[in-house]
């Protein structure tokens, strides 16, 4: 590992939940092909590990915080009557 930054982060719906994050089941840095790696629930199995633009831990967990809750939202379809 060339840095402190991370280069991976876990995909897996099992793991992107807002149910799941409740119940973190460890630390969510690993390492995944001798880089780091980040899951929001710090699983360890299931992942779907994708390469993401090098970030540090802290940068990362706010742009979980800020993004996030918008990708989760529930869509709704406007009702006309």
């Amino acid at each position: 590992m060339n840095s402190g930054l991370v280069r991976y982060a876990c995909r897996a719906a099992v793991h992107l939940g807002p149910r799941n994050r409740d119940g973190a089941a460890g630390n969510p840095v690993t390492i995944y092909e001798g880089a780091w790696a980040y899951c929001p629930i710090g699983a360890l199995t299931e992942h779907v590990w994708e390469a993401i633009e090098p970030v540090s831990l802290t940068d990362l967990k706010l742009i979980e915080i800020i993004v996030r809750p918008r990708e989760a939202a529930p869509r709704t379809r406007e009702v006309r009557a």
